[in-house]
């Protein structure tokens, strides 16, 4: 089963983005607190850390203990949903999509490349996300 968290000192942003993240995916939320990394590693063959860095968030997935892709999110936006609750995720970024879609989180890609890259999703008491997303590796 997937798993997201957050970096030990997260922000109270941080920490809702990984909570409505797992929420849409149907991972589960750990709140970081002691659990280190290596931890996490053995008891989880895929998860995702946010870390605030600076002025930005950065997102980082990682399979069987080791990082496997990094994106800084240069933005989120949070609205209200409008309609029905949509479980999963809908994405311009195909290897974010291709990793989760591996386990049980249904993924919608969209090849809307003019707005860049971006991560979309409905968390819990209709509220969506919007996470614009920059490439690191």
């Amino acid at each position: 089963m997937t798993l997201v968290t957050t970096s030990r000192r997260s922000t109270p942003v941080t920490r809702a983005i990984a909570k409505d993240l797992a929420f849409a995916t149907g991972a589960r939320y750990l709140p970081r607190g002691k659990h280190g990394l290596r931890e996490i590693s053995c008891e989880h063959d895929l998860f995702i850390v946010f870390e605030q860095q600076k002025s930005d968030i950065l997102m980082t997935v990682y399979q069987e203990g080791e990082p496997c892709l990094m994106r800084l999110v240069k933005s989120h936006e949070t609205g209200v949903r409008e309609g029905l609750l949509i479980k999963g995720i809908k994405t311009s970024d195909r290897e974010i999509g291709m990793i989760l879609d591996a386990g049980e989180c249904p993924v919608i890609y969209t090849d809307d490349l003019e707005d860049g890259l971006f991560l979309s999703f409905d968390g819990p008491q209709r509220r969506h996300i919007t996470l614009a997303l920059e490439k690191i590796r």
